[in-house]
């Protein structure tokens, strides 16, 4: 009986992947019949360990030998146990299906975390219900669905034999079906083996895309919730590792510059949105005409990259150089190390420091965060003080709060480093009431996309406000998005595509900057490129590099994604750090790149390249995070 309702489950899950994988399916375009079948295969074995691991108590209850099991009030509790556990377990897994294309990824325990701080969370959850409202009616089927399960499945007999020979068959029972659970929960039969992992599911794809279709939400909720620490690694001897995968920076610039640097941080606003970036798309006119303009007279890259994908990854990373990696920096125990970040360095020589963020205070933990970073002055909802202008959900309209920043920039001494945070362009999709018939609903299209134009009409009012201003022309502006978002063109629906977004650089004063390159660029190679820019000689610690110096020939980004991934212009290496081996590399720039593995026919001098940077920047990692060596000493 016990069998026959887990059994049950486990087909339910399989029917919550295929509508996982249809309502996202433009994001498995390259996942047809066969490859859905073999990962229908490889998930198997994820499904079991999840539904094993939520349904212990029902597991250990439904098999102890004792006379409870014929009394009505246990097979109700055993009843109500089932129904209860696996409801929440497919309910985490209908959500996620919605979820999927704001973070293309599963459900990790730090996406619960990143809004533990949030004032609102009962509103985003009435929200999403609302948006989403056909969740309901399926969860209430599927409770229906598991109660008949329940029902059917109760013991029936009502007379229990306490003999030995019986006992202790049933005892011999209970053990071997309990050290299969053990088995099925770790995955594997071979005690040897490690418990799998998310990144084991890689071996059942052809993209690390495909990696949320292969496992489950409880899976990977259960997996992130206890992520170990970080092992010290020594692929290579100290006196190699600084030349492998440096990160202790110093410019020997000994020109005086001092100019103000304004740092703006865009919700949500991926590459994507940009005609500018898009030029190979025919008929394409983006949605971004403000920002279209300005990247006229910017220095900005068409290979641009964030390290993370939700906005918590964002922060440490442009201001600390510190990327995210298996755990978000912000949320994990080394974020009591000692760092080095943007406002820490420039505070040495004279620059005023602050930080914005039109939501309530302490959302995202930016508040704590950018404290860390060294920045001084935090100003928030409750600083800017007006609850008329909230969009009640998020915090303040862009526009209203873009404005309030632009009299704070005003009133800061020069020099002066400031970022912002935008909020806007994000689920629901809300804008002001009075740019509705400005930035109409146009038919078909996505509701992100009215957003995306709004939050750039209002860059244009705050850049029309600060060019009037004395210190407008002494500033360096650089524009970046956190994470991208909602895609619709194809080339945006890969393990590269996931990651763009704008990266510019814009001062009003030097013409020379200007221009375009496919050089790769990415979130953490902001730091440094501001420090060698304002001619800071100072020693520092980044993990990336400076876009502007001969540090250019070290052209590759590195992100996580399930697993680690190291992008080139050409190419991308996938790495397993479980087995210590790069096992996938893709030619992203041929038509059908993507979809075919040719780890076995690349140069192997490109892949010997690859996989030292990689375990280069891992080893430099871990061990810095674990000695609490974050800073240039």
């Amino acid at each position: 009986m016990l069998c026959i309702r887990l059994v049950s489950v486990l087909i339910i899950y399989q029917v919550c992947r295929i509508l996982y994988f249809t309502y996202n399916i433009n994001y498995f375009q390259s996942v047809d019949l066969e490859r859905y079948m073999y990962i229908i295969l490889g998930s198997i074995k994820f499904d079991i360990s999840a539904v094993l691991y939520l349904n212990l108590l029902l597991i250990f209850f439904s098999l102890i030998p004792i006379r409870l099991l014929i009394k009505k009030w246990y097979k109700n509790m055993l009843t109500y146990l089932f129904i209860v556990i696996n409801s929440i377990g497919i309910l985490i897994n209908i959500v996620d299906v919605f979820h999927y294309p704001f973070t293309k990824n599963r459900f990790t325990i730090s996406s619960i975390k990143e809004f533990s701080n949030e004032e609102n969370i009962g509103s985003f959850i009435l929200r999403f219900t609302f948006d989403y409202w056909h969740v309901i009616p399926l969860m209430i089927l599927i409770v229906y669905v598991l109660n008949i399960i329940s029902k059917r499945t109760q013991i029936k007999s009502s007379t229990f034999y306490l003999k030995v020979k019986p006992f202790l068959v049933s005892v011999m029972l209970m053990l071997s079906l309990f050290t299969l659970t053990v088995f099925g929960c770790r995955g594997s039969f071979i005690y040897k083996n490690r418990p799998i992992t998310i990144s084991n599911a890689g071996k059942y794809t052809n993209s690390p895309n495909e990696i949320s279709l292969v496992i489950n939400t409880p899976f990977s909720l259960i997996r992130t919730s206890h992520l170990k620490d970080l092992i010290v690694v020594n692929y290579f001897k100290e006196q190699e590792i600084e030349t492998i995968y440096p990160v202790i920076k110093q410019y020997e610039n000994k020109q005086e510059k001092q100019k103000n640097v304004v740092v703006i941080i865009l919700e949500s606003m991926a590459s994507e949105y940009f005609q500018f970036y898009n030029k190979d798309v025919e008929n394409y006119q983006g949605y971004t005409p403000f920002l279209d303009s300005l990247l006229q007279h910017s220095y900005t890259s068409y290979n641009s990259f964030s390290n993370g994908k939700k906005s918590i990854d964002a922060v440490p990373s442009i201001l600390a150089s510190i990327p995210e990696v298996q755990f978000n920096f912000s949320l994990s125990k080394y974020c009591t190390n000692k760092i080095e970040g943007i406002g820490n360095l420039l505070k040495k020589e004279g620059y005023s420091t602050s930080f914005y963020h039109g939501a309530p205070n302490g959302s995202m933990g930016f508040e704590s965060m950018t404290k860390l970073c060294g920045i001084d002055n935090y100003y928030g909802m409750n600083e800017y003080g007006k609850r008329k202008d909230f969009d009640g959900l998020w915090g303040i309209w862009d526009h209203k709060f873009l404005n309030f920043y632009a009299d704070g920039l005003n009133q800061m001494q020069e020099p002066f480093f400031s970022s912002i945070f935008t909020l806007t362009s994000h689920h629901p999709y809300k804008i002001p009431e009075e740019y509705k018939k400005q930035f109409p609903n146009q038919k078909g299209e996505h509701p992100m996309y009215n957003c995306v134009k709004y939050t750039d009409y209002s860059l244009n009012l705050f850049f029309k406000k600060v060019k009037k201003e004395s210190w407008y022309k002494n500033t360096l502006f650089v524009i970046t998005a956190d994470h991208t978002n909602y895609s619709k063109l194809k080339k945006y629906k890969n393990s590269i595509g996931i990651f763009r977004v704008p990266i510019i650089f814009f001062d009003p004063s030097n013409a020379q900057l200007s221009g375009t390159t496919d050089q790769i660029i990415q979130h953490t190679d902001i730091l440094p490129s501001i420090l060698y820019y304002v001619n800071y000689n100072q020693p520092f610690l980044s993990f990336g590099k400076n876009i502007f110096s001969s540090e250019i020939n070290e052209d590759f980004a590195i992100n996580y994604n399930n697993n680690f991934q190291l992008i080139t212009k050409d190419h991308l290496f996938i790495y397993d750090f479980e087995i210590h081996k790069i096992t996938k590399v893709f030619s992203h720039k041929k038509p059908k790149g993507m979809q075919e593995n040719i780890l076995n026919t690349i140069n192997p001098s490109k892949l010997l390249w690859a996989r030292y940077k990689i375990k280069g920047f891992i080893q430099q990692y871990n061990n810095r995070m674990i000695n609490n060596k974050l800073i240039a000493k």
